[in-house]
């Protein structure tokens, strides 16, 4: 082996990783593509005959879960029909294991493909069973509206202006 040839070798090999074109995303305005068997946020299915949650309210998803993150209120009949009164998930403690929805017998609960839940209140992230079912049905739109006029903003609280 002559020498210096793995200086060149290496030299080649720089020139072309040097010469490919930028993989570049810019994520606000062009998001990136999504793989199609991405498992994201927790949806909630809507019964299409009632349009309205098709949770039992069994409360089995509620014990499933390890960050108590799902809380449901149920209503008993005197016939003992029941109905879910108030169903909350807090996405900011989900650590999105998906054990809800393997917990679930009814199918209720469903992966979608939803990944933006970025917002600056933190108390936005408790979301009731309506949002869960938006999140289920356009899961490509962004669950909170977050506007920000001017992006140094949060940066500018932190300096002092003397």
């Amino acid at each position: 082996m002559p020498l210096g040839t793995g200086i060149l070798a290496g030299l080649r090999r720089i020139i072309t990783i040097g010469m490919r074109k930028p993989v570049t995303h810019m994520f606000p305005e062009e998001p990136r593509p999504i793989a199609e068997r991405f498992r994201g946020g927790v949806g909630m299915r809507r019964d299409e005959r009632t349009g309205l949650s098709t949770c039992v309210g069994c409360g089995l998803c509620e014990t499933a879960c390890p960050n108590e993150v799902i809380r449901i209120d149920t209503s008993e009949a005197d016939d003992g029909t029941r109905w879910v009164e108030r169903y909350e998930f807090d996405l900011g403690r989900c650590i999105v294991c998906h054990l809800c929805i393997e917990a679930c017998p009814v199918d209720a609960l469903q992966v979608t493909r939803a990944y933006n839940f970025a917002t600056g209140n933190r108390a936005q992230l408790v979301i009731t069973d309506e949002e869960m079912m938006q999140l289920w049905e356009n899961p490509d739109q962004p669950l909170f509206e977050t506007e920000v006029t001017d992006p140094f903003a949060a940066k500018k609280a932190f300096f002092d202006e003397d």
